[in-house]
């Protein structure tokens, strides 16, 4: 009788696993084919696909075709051609700054810092907003009021112009950038909006049938509630590494960072012997980041245009 109820019970977990699977794999695909519609969606994608392989490219350059002491981003130098910063030819596709250094270099390595810090604020950012706005909206009360007092403080003080005051007193490394943007984006606007969020599921009938079968305020929260904001996140994620990414950049373009390089530091050399009246200068230098930096940052907003469409029916062209 035992084995007869072991059995029996089994059967049901892999029947539930099974059937979780089929609905999870369902949702995305729905999801996949509605978002393959957007046209702009399809563009962003592509743009990030790029820049993803642009990213990867220049540790096999550096390894295969490119000479270290030549393409090396931070002290390359090619004594073949002088005086620097050269325009661009066949030998530097892009030129070389007023340091000798091979801009494609630079703005390849340059990508994967900027995927990086996105990358990393995106993670941060959605992981506190989603903790802590949905705990707001479910238990509410004492814990709603404290969490949306932290809230309202960090939305009068917009992550950009923190960190560029940090960045005054000291001078920040990507990782700092990344994680900083991340904890005051999280803790501010994404929170209050997750919480809202989870006002409506809240009252959802299923919320109400869990709780009339036992099911605790964790249990509900990590079962129901976040699955249910999934949509949400993954669209706050997208718009989050807009704006760490063109934080980063203002960061480094004022020469708030230090010890690597992304395409702020790019132009923030090239502006140094750039003459914006007259446009003479490393415009070889300038042209290329900043044309990264709007590209990269179009690419991601026009992903999460396509997203807010695909999660939100009300804004889907009919």
């Amino acid at each position: 009788m035992l084995e007869e109820g072991s059995k029996v019970s089994t059967r049901e977990k892999l029947r539930t696993y099974l059937l979780h699977r089929w609905v999870h794999r369902r949702w995305f695909y729905t999801h996949w084919d509605l978002f393959i519609q957007q046209p702009l969606g399809r563009l962003g994608l592509i743009m990030i696909f790029i820049f993803g392989l642009m990213a990867l490219s220049h540790p096999i350059l550096m390894k295969t075709l490119w000479h270290p002491t030549i393409f090396d981003p931070f002290v390359g130098f090619d004594t073949a051609i002088m005086p620097h910063p050269t325009t661009p030819s066949w030998r530097h596709l892009l030129g070389t700054d007023n340091f000798g250094r091979d801009v494609l270099s630079q703005l390849l390595i340059s990508t994967q810092t900027s995927f990086s810090v996105g990358i990393i604020a995106a993670i941060i950012a959605v992981t506190i907003s989603t903790l802590l706005g949905g705990m707001a909206g479910y238990f509410g009360g004492v814990i709603d009021a404290i969490i949306m007092g932290i809230s309202d403080v960090f939305v009068l003080l917009p992550a950009p112009i923190l960190l560029l005051i940090f960045g005054l007193l000291f001078r920040l490394e990507w990782p700092m950038v990344a994680i900083a943007y991340g904890i005051v984006t999280g803790l501010g606007g994404q929170t209050i909006v997750v919480k809202s969020h989870t006002l409506k599921i809240k009252v959802k009938p299923f919320i109400e049938a869990a709780r009339a079968a036992g099911g605790g305020g964790g249990h509900i929260i990590r079962k129901h509630i976040l699955p249910g904001l999934l949509s949400l996140t993954i669209v706050h994620a997208v718009f989050t590494v807009v704006g760490a990414v063109l934080t980063e950049s203002l960061l480094s373009y004022f020469g708030r960072t230090r010890y690597y390089l992304s395409w702020g530091t790019m132009i923030w050399i090239g502006q140094q012997t750039f003459r914006w009246f007259t446009l003479e200068g490393q415009w070889h230098v300038i042209l290329p980041p900043a044309l990264a930096i709007m590209l990269f940052c179009s690419a991601f907003y026009l992903v999460g245009r396509a997203l807010d469409e695909v999660f939100n029916p009300q804004l889907r062209v009919r």
